[in-house]
């Protein structure tokens, strides 16, 4: 079944694989089957209307709006919501149901959901079970760490993302049982590495890719276990400290050439392990996954980014350890389980927000142990089962009922008239959070202008970059010369303008590593080391070597030589 995107305007496919997965977690109610409808929206643009959801990285001060004690929040103080710090959300201090509304069927379920939106609380953080780590969000049992964000286990650690296990590092995404790791990107087990991607079970290695194994290498790629290398060449261990020596004193000029000499290198038509008939980038040990990036034991997964042991999943991001689940990002061991946000250990729950060991419930938001709940509202199992699939027949036929998914500048897409809102998840519109805050900015990037033609919110951030914040500050080349009042002073990032300040731990980080103090902001830093990776997107195209087809993540138009795994096996090992 051949499709037309109203939003991006690109042609997409429904296979019969697809329309299978959908009849499977289609919900069922007094023993009929609620199917749902094939999506309007392509794979791309819905994952972007999922992660118009999810605000991982923008946190401000603000106060709980139960106890009035200051707190650290993903919503900023200007958002028209009800947010309670991490331990007043978690008490019995306040009833979830309180915030029950009957459903009206002269409304559509959208408006609302959106209304209660605005009166259900919100929790501030997803951050469970820290030690001196507030400033984190989405992030579990982390020590001693600042601004980590969907990390867990980290400790004495900074600017980390999708990290686990690790222990003084600073500025690493996906980084995973590191230890002393600096700008280290999609590697595991790795020990006083810097300036590493694609690298696993190496030590003391400096600018790499693509190794395994090695010890004592700099700006090398594609070895496995070596050691005492430069530029994949063979030194002896006295050669090899000299040599080194020097080229660390100017690291700038020899990172830029290794970029290039990195670009000329053969690359494999994908980056997996122990992948049986995937497609996308990032895989290991899975089994079809398709279309799937970022991802670890998953089967029988399409359309899913940021995810580990899931099994039948479609359009899911940042979800783990659940199974038959559609549209949902960022929820955790959830079963028949579709359009959701965070929400976790629930099952058979529908369109809700923030519910916790939930079965049965749709619509709901904020809720911990409950069943039968509607829009927040207590039912019995018999009038649940009655109730929502006269609200599903309704959704089926209200055609966004003046709730735009989408906007385009000259005229509002609605939602398929012929299947309405059911099947689909939450417009972009009800969002509490601007685009520009969320991750949806990251892997999507729109002007401003373009976000507000569609209808969708935008953050205005205080602009800092021309006011005064004192002299400016010169920093000094060599971490050597850094006085300990550096802690004090408020620096400007060279490409952002932006302020940005260095706390003593990341001080003493820096001069352990011997790593001059960076020039950037951490946003900053995070997006360029993000832009490393490849899109999320697939492409046809040949291998390079034997012209054999394959579908990799490599655009044609890029100039890496890209290669099937036979071909890249021969040219590399």
């Amino acid at each position: 079944m051949n499709q037309h995107c109203p939003l991006c305007q690109s042609a997409f496919e429904i296979t019969s694989d697809d329309l299978a997965f959908y009849e499977k977690v289609s919900p069922t109610f007094n023993g009929k089957k609620e199917l749902i409808p094939p999506p309007t929206l392509c794979p791309d643009c819905r994952q972007q209307r999922r992660l118009a959801f999810r605000n991982e990285r923008c946190l401000y001060h603000r106060k709980c709006d139960l106890t009035g004690r200051q707190m650290i929040t993903m919503y900023s103080p200007d958002k028209p919501y009800k947010i309670y710090d991490q331990e007043a959300w978690w008490s019995d201090n306040w009833d979830p149901l309180a915030t029950g509304r009957s459903y009206d069927p002269a409304q559509s379920f959208f408006k609302q959901f959106d209304a209660l939106f605005h009166e259900a609380p919100r929790i501030s953080l997803i951050n469970m079970n820290h030690q001196n780590a507030e400033y984190c969000n989405f992030a579990l049992k982390n020590k001693n760490s600042y601004l980590l964000f969907t990390s867990a286990e980290c400790e004495d650690s900074l600017y980390m993302n999708r990290s686990w296990r690790s222990r003084n590092c600073a500025d690493c995404s996906s980084l995973e049982d590191g230890e002393l790791c600096y700008e280290v990107l999609n590697s595991d087990h790795c020990y006083n590495c810097l300036y590493l991607q694609n690298c696993a079970n190496c030590s003391d290695c400096y600018l790499g890719y693509n190794l395994h194994g090695c010890k004592n290498c700099f700006a090398c790629y594609g070895l496995t276990n070596a050691s005492y290398c430069i530029g994949n060449k063979k030194f002896e261990k006295a050669e090899y400290e000299e040599a080194v020596g020097m080229l660390r004193k100017d690291i700038g000029a020899v990172r830029e050439n290794f970029e290039d000499q990195k670009r000329a290198q053969p690359r494999k038509y994908m980056d997996c392990i122990n992948a049986d008939s995937c497609t996308g980038n990032a895989i290991s040990h899975s089994k079809h996954a398709l279309n799937c990036f970022e991802v670890m034991n998953v089967e029988d997964c399409n359309f899913v980014c940021n995810a580990t042991f899931m099994k039948d999943a479609y359009d899911v991001n940042n979800d783990d350890h659940s199974e038959l689940v559609y549209e949902a990002v960022g929820s955790e061991t959830n079963s028949m389980h579709a359009f959701n946000d965070i929400c976790w250990f629930n099952r058979e729950v529908l369109y809700s927000s923030l519910c916790f060991r939930c079965k049965n419930c749709f619509g709901c938001i904020g809720l911990k142990h409950k069943q039968y709940c509607i829009l927040n509202k207590q039912y019995s199992k018999d009038e649940y089962e009655k109730l929502v699939p006269t609200i599903i027949d309704h959704m089926r036929h209200d055609g966004g009922n003046g709730f735009a998914m989408n906007r385009s500048p000259s005229t509002a897409l609605r939602v398929n008239q012929a299947t309405g809102s059911w099947g689909e998840f939450f417009p972009v519109s009800i969002s509490p959070f601007g685009y520009n805050e969320t991750m949806a900015e990251e892997h999507f990037t729109l002007s401003k202008e373009e976000i507000l033609a569609r209808g969708w919110k935008w953050h205005q951030e205080e602009d800092l970059k021309d006011q005064y914040l004192g002299p400016q500050y010169q920093i000094p080349d060599s971490i050597a010369d850094v006085p300990d009042d550096v802690t004090k002073q408020i620096l400007r990032c060279s490409v952002t303008g932006k302020p940005y300040k260095i706390i003593p731990q990341e001080l003493k980080f820096y001069r352990d590593m011997n790593i001059p103090i960076p020039r950037k902001c951490p946003n900053q830093r995070h997006r360029e080391r993000i832009a490393l990776r490849n899109p999320r997107r697939l492409w046809d195209r040949g291998c390079a070597k034997c012209g054999k087809g394959i579908v990799t993540s490599y655009a044609p138009e890029r100039p890496e030589q890209v290669l099937c795994e036979e071909c890249y096996l021969t040219a590399v090992y």
